[in-house]
């Protein structure tokens, strides 16, 4: 049986996974070393390591990765170059399935490892629907110049099912959660400025008329929970819901950095097309699909896990699924499903963690990172598709305790042993790759400034000292009277 009217839809799929597989590794390079070096935050080969001595033979199952066979820097460089050219010969048609195959287990080799700095959503999102690329063409070796192979139906409904899931549970966790602030819908008054990274666009969209703001909320909870049932039904239903959804993706682009995360989700939706919608026709996809038996492992695997995380968003404290709770565990580590839902509880304030050094214990220097905000006349960033990782845990840990995030600890360790690797996630050292005598980490509420003070200033930020965030560190040399002296700075 073939998709004769979802030729595009095939090419899509492959190619947007081919890309988001190559945005992903590409972006992971130039951090690799400063997150999980040797030197690094959380050193990938320290961690493996522990978990050699604690877990024995079952950290092959735990912790599936390439990495137990070598873990040096160089290792860890040669799998994400690895990465990289397997995901360009998918791109090309090269042995699609085949090159999908080193793709997932690179790539779910650094999640497994990687700790939290690779613990976000379209991390998961990328394995799951690499998951199902691997069902996508027969495991052969071929190349079809910038071609694909012809979807199985079946395969076809697995990543409508993929897209269903995560812009419904989307929806569904801001609601199940009970956040006053999503249901008198007022989230939107708070997120353009408290999300992680913001664009420039994101500060003008937050000066919008209330009346509007509330207006979008209630369009984006259609969008998230009622349009995602019409992509099933191919007709004018479903063109108009994978017009909604592509807008929404395109609005989160405008205004936020959010990684490879809406690449993948726009190629989902595009996808979903036949190509009567689209009103013409490729000739550069094999009709060559996958046998029908192969076709329903991923059905067997990943079905009865998406209803589990569906019921579960639905009924948070209902025991009905339990008896699943087991398989669940059995399949966790290789992430092949998974829940969804960003921005289940809406954040009001935006603290945000400044890092300093001092020589003397009385001036004191800021680190600047490459798009957090931290300079009030920091232009806000346009940096999706890349993830700048460790800015982005930096506001996770603003929102928590020094004790929550005791991570903290080994990127301090790391500017005090001189690391270059991670010094290098830094857009300023201000002691120019020498150590500091001792760092302190501050925490600031910022917000975003108003038109007149971005006219006559020139700061797109304002922002009010809250507390130290955590002790002092020092070096050992950095005496007690020196010590002592540094109290009185605050």
């Amino acid at each position: 049986m073939l998709l004769t009217d979802y030729n595009i839809s095939s090419w899509i799929f492959s190619k947007t996974l081919s890309l988001c597989y190559f945005i992903a590794f590409l972006s992971l390079l130039p951090q690799l070393l400063g997150l999980y070096g040797r030197q690094g935050i959380l050193s990938i080969d320290h961690l493996l390591n522990l978990l050699d001595k604690e877990m024995r033979s079952e950290r092959f199952y735990h912790v599936p990765s390439v990495f137990w066979f070598a873990s040096s820097d160089l290792a860890l460089k040669a799998v994400c170059f690895i990465g990289m050219t397997a995901a360009s010969l998918a791109f090309l048609g090269f042995s699609q399935s085949i090159m999908f195959l080193i793709c997932f287990v690179c790539y779910l080799s650094f999640v497994s490892a990687g700790q939290l700095f690779l613990s976000y959503q379209w991390d998961s999102l990328l394995l799951e629907f690499g998951f199902l690329g691997l069902f996508f063409a027969p495991f052969q070796w071929e190349w079809l110049p910038l071609g694909a192979h012809v979807l199985h139906p079946i395969i076809y409904f697995m990543v409508l099912f993929l897209l269903f899931k995560l812009m419904f549970l989307s929806g569904v966790v801001k609601l199940a959660n009970k956040d006053p602030y999503w249901k008198d819908l007022s989230a939107l008054s708070f997120h353009f400025w408290t999300q992680p990274l913001p664009t420039p666009l994101a500060y003008f969209a937050h000066k919008l008329p209330a009346g509007v703001l509330r207006f979008s909320t209630m369009t984006l909870f259609f969008i998230e929970l009622v349009a995602p049932f019409f992509i099933f039904y191919p007709g004018p239903l479903q063109t108009a819901a994978v017009i909604l959804l592509v807008t929404l993706q395109i609005l989160i682009i405008l205004t936020g950095n959010y990684g490879f995360f809406n690449i993948l989700t726009l190629g989902l939706c595009l996808g979903v097309l036949p190509d009567s919608t689209w009103g013409f026709k490729i000739n550069w996809v094999e009709n060559t699909p996958v046998s029908t038996v192969f076709a329903l492992i991923p059905v067997i695997l990943v079905v009865p896990s998406s209803l589990f995380w569906i019921a579960k968003s639905l009924a948070e404290k209902s025991k009905t699924w339990d008896f699943m709770l087991p398989y669940m565990r059995f399949f966790y580590p290789f992430r092949i499903c998974n829940p969804y839902g960003l921005f289940a509880v809406m954040t009001r304030v935006r603290p945000e963690l400044v890092l300093e050094g001092s020589n003397d214990g009385v001036h004191w220097e800021t680190y600047e990172f490459k798009h957090k905000p931290t300079s009030l006349k920091r232009f806000p960033t346009v940096v999706a598709p890349h993830q700048p990782r460790l800015d982005w845990q930096m506001w996770f840990a603003a929102l928590e305790s020094f004790n929550e995030n005791l991570w903290l600890q080994n990127l301090l360790t790391r500017i005090f042993e001189g690391s270059q690797d991670v010094l290098m996630l830094f857009e300023k050292d201000p002691f120019k790759g020498q150590p500091p005598k001792a760092l302190r980490l501050l925490r600031y509420e910022y917000k975003f400034s108003n038109f007149s003070e971005l006219r006559k200033d020139g700061v797109w930020w304002t922002r009010e000292f809250i507390a130290p965030y955590g002790p002092i560190f020092q070096r050992e040399e950095f005496t007690e009277d020196e010590s002592a002296q540094k109290n009185t700075d605050l």
